[in-house]
């Protein structure tokens, strides 16, 4: 689609108002301005967000730790790469501006909705272990809460495996997350404690986000692939994940997608990449129970 056709689906989106949300509209505009202001780019101007919804193969079992691998094969500086979502937080590998890092964050109580200056100290995420080589740290912008930034020597064309473990508590939980090359030793990330207590995980999902969109950030692509993905309920077992949901941002930007390639779920965006309205929005691996066991994986 031509930068021309962007800015058309821009003005019919924002006309028509998906709905009576005032930041969806703020943010539309927005969009629709640094169009106008990069139009003479050959693709629009920044990349948009694309999420993989991964489907939990029993919905009545509690889910009390998430696996996800992911390989990189297409990247650009500023682009997040998130492994492991969740309902109160995302894990993953950034190509950061001061180098390729691993980063796990965990909202506050409130979540999204929070203004970082406002929230009361007990209802504040705290931090209990911070690897060694990282530095955890306040966020906002997008609700508040904890995260860790660990400088992470990831590289293009290699697999990456990520755990998350909830612990319950009779008054908060934990969350902890680890990281490791695939077949390579794993290196714990961080530990938080939240004041909400949940006895189990939920909104298993993965994106793919330019977050700079300067312009320049736009003319590039990324594409990760993810190809093995599973959860363990209580009792200890793990099960393959096969089934997943393909989204984009509300954004009024279509050029990027998620499906399925050679086997494994994958999550494109940016130049050059087939609209999202164009491919299908769900799919399904076949995966191996078996793959995973407990006795490889780290537990505290």
């Amino acid at each position: 689609m031509t930068t021309i056709s962007y800015l058309l689906a821009s003005v019919f989106l924002l006309s028509t108002a998906l709905s009576a949300n005032p930041q969806r509209e703020q943010r539309h505009r927005k969009i629709h301005e640094s169009m106008e202001k990069h139009k003479g780019l050959k693709f629009p101007y920044f990349a948009p967000s694309v999420h993989i919804g991964y489907q939990h193969p029993d919905k009545n079992q509690k889910c009390l730790a998430y696996y996800n691998e992911i390989k990189v094969a297409k990247t650009t500086k500023h682009t997040y790469f998130a492994t492991i979502g969740f309902d109160v937080g995302y894990l993953g590998i950034q190509d950061h501006g001061s180098g390729p890092l691993a980063i796990f964050s965990v909202w506050d109580k409130g979540g999204g909705d929070n203004n970082q200056a406002s929230v009361p100290e007990e209802d504040k995420t705290r931090v209990l272990y911070t690897n060694s080589k990282a530095k955890s740290s306040r966020f906002g912008g997008e609700g508040s809460g904890a995260k860790t930034m660990m400088p992470y020597a990831w590289e293009v064309g290699k697999t990456y495996a990520f755990l998350l473990r909830l612990t319950p508590l009779e008054k908060g939980t934990i969350y902890t997350a680890w990281i490791a090359e695939k077949g390579q030793p794993w290196q714990k990330i961080a530990s938080y404690r939240t004041v909400v207590t949940k006895d189990r995980l939920s909104g298993f999902y993965s994106f793919v986000e330019d977050y700079r969109r300067d312009g320049h950030t736009g003319q590039k692509a990324r594409l990760a692939y993810y190809p093995y993905q599973a959860v363990m309920t209580a009792d200890g077992q793990w099960t393959a994940v096969t089934e997943g949901r393909g989204t984009i941002a509300d954004d009024v930007l279509q050029n990027g997608h998620s499906g399925v390639k050679n086997g494994v779920f994958f999550s494109q965006s940016g130049a050059g990449t087939a609209d999202y309205n164009t491919m299908p929005k769900r799919f399904s691996v076949e995966h191996d129970d078996k793959m995973l066991g407990s006795s490889t994986l780290p537990k505290n």
